[in-house]
């Protein structure tokens, strides 16, 4: 994959993801307090967390779910509730670029399970 072919993190682009995975068999899960399903989705994840002075550190994670508004994710080092920070998702068939605030981080064992919310630009 070129990086011309990595898309824009949309409602509209991961709708189309989601539609695939259904076609195949795949199923979502809604639980707690979510308001869409999630999809079972491992691949490889890059954050790019802005410190106090705007400075972005890049973090790799691994993408463990994603819906329509947002995923979870796990990463060896924590990130702060609230940042809005830039994210890039590899999965198999497709890349994409955009946008997240990170909802929650709550360390489990010797890694991090962080919540992110989309942040779309107009679709």
């Amino acid at each position: 994959m070129t990086t011309s072919e990595i898309q824009a993190l949309t409602r509209a682009a991961i709708a189309r993801l989601l539609d695939d995975r259904t076609r195949q068999g795949q199923r979502g899960s809604v639980r707690d307090r979510r308001t869409a399903p999630r999809w079972p989705f491992p691949g490889t994840v890059e954050l790019w967390v802005p410190d106090e002075h705007g400075i972005e550190h890049y973090v790799l994670a691994t993408s463990l779910n994603l819906s329509l508004t947002g995923a979870g994710i796990r990463a060896d080092e924590p990130v702060p509730e609230g940042v809005e920070l830039a994210v890039a998702f590899h999965e198999p068939e497709v890349s994409f670029h955009g946008r997240a605030v990170v909802r929650h981080c709550t360390r489990i064992e010797n890694s991090y399970l962080i919540g992110l919310q989309f942040v779309f630009d107009t679709d």
